[in-house]
């Protein structure tokens, strides 16, 4: 199970909850395994749920569509009930007996199916024991009408939001999260290796875009992000790459991530093709150096606002005194961006065993971008752990 069940039974008892129904994609995901193909292809109507209790939150009941409840075969969560909704047709003729798994998702085909999705997760809610207790609903997830719908048909059940409840449990990571965080990163830095591997006089940022992109899936990621620049062009990062050549005395900025079973990656690397400028290699120095003072200082209880203050004044004291940021980093796992955010203010506490997205980037008209970034474990006794190779302590020079 990806989920950290001492984590859910300890934030339902503070909450006073008896259950938890998670209604998002990644948060299905976290208590189940499983990515809801209509959560994803449907973002707008499509539903699907995931209820837990407080007593045993191991045990799921999956809530989705009868097109999609095959989706029960991935799960790997204990998937102790399915209840379905709509029509969908599964054919069998003859009495030929199925492999277990078939049999599994014929019966649940046949189940008598709700009319919609509100009315069967109604239905779990009461199969699971829940009705007339307190639930947390992920109020992030759920489609208009759902909620009210819930009360009509639970009226002596109390609903309560359980978004950020969730969030909280998420912060730190299992050892299977940790894997697969570590995974995406790799298959992200490898890819970064391959497009730059092409990189010659004249090739064009969409082609290392398309490089990057069919590295990702050949090592089974998918790419999620891929921003590629040279030279000046990286000042306007979030433009789509171009069919601008590459010259010598360029740099190439990526700013790239994956994801890999469901858990992302989000790299920043700097390279020169040919001999870089004073000015970019002085940006560089203090860029990967501000980066490795906020590996090296992170402590459990510290908040995203200490962290992005060391980070902020390692680059400030090793070269680029002027340099300023809105934020120098994130938590990431099941979302790209998770609390705490390393950012002025940000008063979410440290704690190990977190996943943290440390960066520090910097835009100049006329230089472009130069960054670094990269995901690290933290550790109890401050050892932190990066899930990546790192990026150079100096400027990879391309011939």
């Amino acid at each position: 199970m990806l989920a950290h069940v001492g984590r859910l039974k300890q934030r339902m008892v503070e909450d006073d909850l008896d259950g938890i129904v998670a209604a998002t994609t990644e948060n299905i995901h976290y208590l189940t395994g499983i990515s809801s193909v209509s959560l994803h292809l449907h973002p707008y109507f499509g539903q699907c749920y995931a209820v837990i209790t407080r007593d045993a939150p191991e045990r799921v009941a999956l809530v989705s569509s009868t097109g999609e409840i095959d989706q029960v075969l991935d799960s790997s969560a204990q998937i102790v009930d399915a209840v379905n909704f709509g029509t969908f047709y599964r054919e069998r003729y003859g009495d030929d007996v199925l492999p277990e798994h078939e049999q599994r998702l014929y019966q649940m085909t046949y189940n008598p199916a709700e009319p919609n999705g509100a009315a069967a997760l109604a239905s779990a809610i009461k199969r699971a024991g829940l009705a007339g207790k307190r639930v947390g609903l992920d109020e992030a997830g759920l489609r208009i009408g759902v909620e009210d719908a819930l009360k009509r048909a639970l009226p002596r059940t109390t609903f309560v939001p359980a978004h950020a409840a969730l969030a909280w449990v998420r912060r730190v990571k299992t050892q299977e999260e940790i894997v697969r965080i570590g995974r995406s990163a790799r298959i992200t830095e490898q890819a970064i290796q391959a497009a730059v591997a092409i990189a010659r006089t004249g090739v064009t940022e969409h082609e290392l875009y398309l490089e990057f992109n069919r590295s990702v899936a050949s090592q089974g990621g998918r790419a999620e992000f891929t921003m590629i620049k040279f030279g000046r062009n990286g000042i306007g990062g979030q433009v789509l790459s171009n069919r601008t050549g590459l010259q010598k005395g360029d740099t190439i900025w990526f700013d790239v991530g994956s994801s890999y079973l469901g858990y992302w990656s989000d790299l920043a690397r700097t390279f020169s093709f040919g001999e870089p400028s004073a000015r970019v290699q002085t940006l560089y120095r203090a860029m990967v150096a501000g980066e490795q003072v906020g590996i090296d200082k992170t402590r459990p209880g510290m908040t995203g606002s200490d962290v992005f203050h060391l980070t902020m004044e390692g680059v400030r004291a090793h070269g680029e005194p002027r340099y300023r940021r809105h934020h120098v980093g994130h938590g990431i796992g099941a979302e790209v961006y998770e609390q705490p955010i390393l950012a002025d203010g940000n008063d979410v506490m440290i704690e190990a065993g977190m996943v943290i997205n440390i960066e520090t980037p910097y835009y100049e008209f006329g230089i472009g971008a130069v960054h670094v970034e990269d995901p690290f474990v933290v550790s109890e006794n401050g050892s932190n752990v990066v899930l990546t190779s790192g990026s150079p302590r100096e400027l990879d020079v391309l011939s």
